[in-house]
């Protein structure tokens, strides 16, 4: 076997697992890469750069991804193979649709078009004809998206690639439900759903359920919804799969909305969980303004302000990440568009979007900072600097649903101040915010944050949610915070008598 097929033999391998194992994909690709550049392979160069692009686009580093695709699609312009030209365009139009630059993705979703009309590359082209519906469904054009979806299903079924046609099903179900032509749409996504069972293609058969899901509840058949939406779910954590698990929690909380608020609010704050910990900006965002308008029904306004702030705040970033990455394209083009007389132009272009890109990035980090400081601000008690009921309820919240996965020993101390309002009257209110201080910070040295969290439930009461130690440990800890503010020695003056502002014995402990 020559050289060149020995490449293409790696390149293809690595095209087959770029969704399951990008990494690796990209390594083999890049290998494939450098062996085709030693021994002059130009168009196997191509295709290996086309592949480390793939590989980009399932990591999500999409700045690398346009950057492969278009110098793949400079050497592909070399031999004029439409079919490899008219793939690198779908690809260079996927990157510009990711970052919400519609009109460019569309004009190469159409040269793609343009290069297979000679062609019988009926599979790309049923691709581009979907990826153009989904350009037109983004700028809320439902009748010209329908027309794509239409001519990619038509060719899907012609030739029968059956897994394009449940993807492009659910799509036009997604159309359907937009335009609320609800028979339509669940027709749409039922034959999606039988087709994906088939292949037992999990991950995209709880998305169908979770649509299902949203038909039932639109008509009012809460039952039927809740079924879809709860088995949706169990089929993505069983996956870990947090980023659709998050759409599912939060049409569980639409529907407890209207029944069980406390059940709503775990599920919204499990899903704002899931959120952070893969920095889902947008569906954060959605979740903030779902809590906003919740209280602001409910005339919790101060509390309805503080989620619309992190909501507002959110969006600030989505949009600012967004001109970042905008800019970052624009300098990709313009750095592999220009040569000779006109680098110089360029460069001093590209050093301005340096700027601008740089901009962008410290004013996203200022909104992040901004962002972490709400959070603290929303769940720290202003007095002593320790979690607010709020911060206490909310960490309790997450500890919980992790024990119904994992059990754990779990304690909660009640702790209050004995005869505050005596201490109160006798040295004043500014004293009397000391002594909370003081006793806060002495709790906090003691406890400290390994166990669970310490916090100020209200007034002169202090709440300790313990993890992970045994009864005697407990009691052992319960002791060290009680001896510990004995040392303070506070103590008030009532009826002539001197009186301390503790307990030898007043602890609660509920295990």
């Amino acid at each position: 076997m020559n050289v060149a097929a020995v490449v293409m033999n790696k390149i293809e391998e690595a095209k087959a697992i770029s969704f399951k194992e990008p990494s690796l994909a990209f390594d083999m690709s890049k290998e494939a890469y450098d062996i085709a550049k030693v021994n002059k392979l130009r168009l196997e160069e191509a295709h290996a750069l086309f592949g480390m692009a793939l590989a980009c686009r399932s990591m999500t580093k999409l700045n690398d991804c346009f950057n492969y695709a278009f110098d793949a699609f400079k050497l592909f312009e070399i031999y004029g193979k439409p079919i490899d030209l008219a793939g690198t365009l779908n690809l260079i139009g996927v990157i510009y649709f990711y970052n919400a630059m519609y009109e460019p993705a569309l004009e190469n979703f159409l040269r793609a078009l343009h290069f297979l009309e000679k062609t019988e590359d009926t599979l790309i082209m049923s691709k581009i004809f979907n990826n153009m519906g989904e350009v037109y469904k983004e700028v809320g054009n439902l009748e010209e998206s329908l027309i794509c979806y239409d001519k990619s299903l038509n060719l899907s079924v012609k030739y029968n690639y059956t897994t394009n046609i449940a993807v492009i099903l659910e799509n036009m179900g997604m159309i359907y439900f937009k335009k609320k032509e609800y028979s339509y749409s669940f027709e749409c996504y039922k034959k999606s759903y039988d087709i994906l069972i088939e292949q037992n293609n999990i991950t995209a058969l709880s998305e169908v359920e979770n649509s299902i899901g949203r038909i039932h509840f639109i008509q009012k058949e809460y039952d039927k919804a809740r079924e879809c939406y709860s088995n949706a779910l169990d089929k993505l954590e069983g996956l870990e799969n947090k980023f659709f698990s998050i759409d599912v929690l939060i049409n569980l909380a639409e529907i407890e909305m209207l029944e069980d608020e406390e059940l709503c609010m775990s599920y919204l704050h499990k899903a704002i969980k899931y959120g952070e910990e893969i920095n889902a900006r947008k569906k954060l965002s959605r979740i903030y303004k779902i809590i906003t308008d919740f209280y602001e029904r409910k005339g919790g306004f101060r509390l309805a302000l503080e989620f619309y702030k992190k909501y507002h705040i959110m969006e600030q970033e989505i949009e600012t990440t967004m001109i970042s990455h905008k800019l970052e394209i624009i300098k990709i083009e313009l750095s592999k568009l220009f040569s000779g007389e006109e680098a110089q132009k360029v460069t001093k272009l590209n050093e301005q979007l340096e700027k601008d890109i740089g901009s962008q990035n410290l004013l996203l980090h200022k909104m992040e900072k901004a962002n972490r400081n709400l959070s603290i601000e929303v769940t720290s008690d202003e007095l002593t600097n320790i979690p607010n009921r709020r911060g206490v309820k909310n960490y309790i919240s997450k500890v919980w649903m992790e024990s119904e996965i994992r059990p754990i020993d779990l304690a909660l101390l009640m702790i209050d101040i004995d005869y505050f309002k005596r201490y109160n009257d006798y040295y004043g209110h500014l004293e009397g915010d000391n002594c909370l201080k003081k006793i806060a910070s002495c709790l906090k040295s003691v406890f400290g944050n390994k166990y669970g969290i310490l916090g100020r439930f209200g007034g002169e009461e202090f709440v300790c949610f313990i993890k992970g130690l045994r009864y005697k440990e407990v009691l052992a800890l319960t002791e060290r915070l009680r001896s510990s503010i004995e040392k303070l020695d506070i103590d008030y003056i009532w009826n002539n008598g001197r009186y301390p502002s503790y307990h030898k014995y007043r602890w609660s402990i509920w295990l």
